[in-house]
């Protein structure tokens, strides 16, 4: 109808469209315009217009009836230009300021396009004024990016401007945590941190300027300071194991003649910090978990609905892609402990990072059978135990990597269960005499664990460490050199936790983790840390 300039038509049928995206409100708009109902469509033209992106071709015989009846104003043409600028549009951008007449806000506007070109023009304290209109717009934009080359000069700016100008709670918050962030985890620990995230956040407003407040203080074991620290912090820090692990060692280790950390209250848990503390205390690691009872009859029951028979077989022939778009429709008639108990198959089946996804949706950590697959273990324990690393660690490190996945594939393009590159594994497999021909072998379970444990062998050889060999595998040995070499002998603990990188840092207490949950779990002796390394923690040290 529209095509055909049948209007009247359109405007009748329009009002039954079920979804009336721009397109179709424009030709609703055109319909109007050429039957003479335009009384009312400035307003619906103006809110079309007004937007920080392109409209459909449909539009633009509205749009030029509109601006030839005298629109956009210089302020409706103000606001798209900045929403086009949020949005990096920056062609529609330049495109709606040819409408804006009125002269400041034009002005502000070919500042901003100055400080697009030159951001260091964003330093010199007359580029912006308090009459400026978006001065805020304009220096969170010119700050952030100055301090992509010049972060010293561009913190500066920042400190200068925040009350210079009235940021939204969102613009002040990003860049905050962003100037925290990047001076607490330089590569190369910086003397004037501490004193910049203070400045930063004064009033403990955000917690991750907070924890890397305290982090600092560790890197400088100035335990009064720790202490005071956590003890300013908000409770919602303060009741974290981690942070109580921490004001506990700094308790101790401030007052060693006359206080013993309590660390009690986290060792009936199961995470990186109980465990630590249970070693430190000479307790026996344990689970500390309630497993959910399921029923073989329940599991009877599910094993006898077509779709799980159909999911099984899909799992049986290696196509799990087709298994999981089943599971999806199957999910919505299931209830939570049918839910589960669906984990314990697929488990069962092989098909165990489904098992994990299953527990992980449910919050059902206790279920420790699901969450940590030991298929593989006769396969891990041969070719571990080859190379003098043991079963334990290189099991930990797959199912961080992969979630036991065997066909797993990164956007980086890592590959299978311990998740190796191929240029990884072609010169480990050179390095180690291991038959590999290309890619598609990182698929295949010995290949994939021989060359996985043989890089670990190579990463204990290089750093005689298991949380240094851990990180190395995960963010590369390079950067552990350079983490060591540029914080000192740190006590291991306090190492782990200031590594610079959250993802490392949760990946080394994860696997450390792990590899003591698989022991617990085939019934060894559990320990996240060997005699040598465990006089190495803080409280150990002398």
């Amino acid at each position: 109808m529209a095509n055909t300039k049948q209007w009247a038509s359109y405007l009748k049928n329009y009002q039954l469209l079920p979804l009336r995206s721009a397109h179709y409100t424009c030709y609703q708009l055109q319909g109007k315009i050429n039957t003479g109902a335009t009384n009312t469509i400035s307003a619906e033209i103006t809110k079309l217009w007004n937007v920080g992106n392109s409209q459909p071709k449909s539009c633009d015989p509205v749009f030029s009836y509109w601006i030839k009846n005298g629109n956009p104003s210089s302020k409706t043409a103000f606001e798209r230009s900045w929403k086009a600028i949020n949005n990096k549009n920056y062609k529609i951008a330049k495109f709606a300021q040819k409408y804006v007449k009125t002269k400041s806000l034009n002005h502000s506007l070919n500042i901003f396009w100055s400080v697009q070109k030159n951001v260091a023009l964003i330093a010199n304290p007359n580029t912006l004024t308090s009459k400026t209109a978006h001065n805020a717009d304009i220096a969170a934009y010119a700050i952030r990016k100055l301090a992509i080359k010049s972060p010293k000069l561009a913190l500066k700016t920042w400190f200068r401007d925040r009350s210079r100008f009235n940021f939204s709670a969102e613009q002040r918050r990003y860049l905050n945590v962003y100037f925290g962030n990047k001076f607490a985890k330089s590569t190369y620990y910086d003397p004037a941190a501490p004193a910049i995230l203070q400045k930063l956040d004064p009033k403990y407003k955000y917690d991750v300027i907070s924890e890397w407040k305290i982090r600092l203080a560790l890197i400088k074991q100035d335990w009064n300071q720790v202490i005071a620290l956590i003890d300013s912090a908000p409770k919602s820090i303060q009741t974290k194991n981690r942070w109580i692990y921490w004001q506990e060692t700094a308790r101790q280790r401030a007052n060693p003649r006359s206080y013993k950390a309590k660390y009690e209250p986290i060792m009936a848990e199961r995470d990186f910090y109980s465990f630590i503390a249970a070693e430190l205390k000479g307790n026996a690691l344990k689970l500390n978990h309630n497993k959910t009872n399921i029923s073989s009859e329940l599991l009877d029951k599910l094993d006898d609905i077509s779709a799980v028979s159909r999911i099984r077989e899909l799992v049986k022939f290696g196509d799990t892609s087709s298994a999981y778009q089943e599971w999806r429709v199957l999910r919505e008639s299931l209830n939570n402990k049918q839910i589960l108990a669906m984990g314990y198959l697929v488990s069962n089946w092989g098909w165990h990072i489904q098992g994990i996804r299953i527990a992980a949706k449910l919050k059902a950590w206790d279920e420790l059978s699901i969450r940590f697959p030991r298929s593989q273990n006769a396969l891990f324990a041969e070719l571990g135990t080859a190379k003098g690393i043991g079963n334990t660690w290189p099991v930990a490190i797959a199912r961080q990597e992969s979630a036991y996945n065997q066909y797993a594939r990164s956007p980086a393009g890592a590959r299978g269960f311990m998740q190796l590159m191929p240029a990884t594994a072609k010169e480990t497999a050179k390095k180690f005499d291991i038959p590999y021909s290309g890619k598609k072998d990182l698929y295949d379970p010995r290949t994939n664990i021989s060359l996985g444990t043989a890089y670990l062998k190579e990463m204990m050889q290089k750093f005689n460490n298991q949380a240094h060999s851990t990180a190395a595998y995960n963010a590369g040995p390079h950067r552990v050199e350079l983490w060591l070499k540029s914080r000192g002998k740190l006590p291991l603990d306090i190492w782990i936790e200031t590594i610079p990188f959250d993802e490392t840092r949760k990946y080394v207490q994860n696997v450390l983790t792990y590899s003591a949950i698989y022991d617990l779990l085939a019934g060894r002796k559990a320990e996240m840390f060997t005699a040598k390394d465990r006089a190495q923690l803080t409280l150990n040290r002398r």
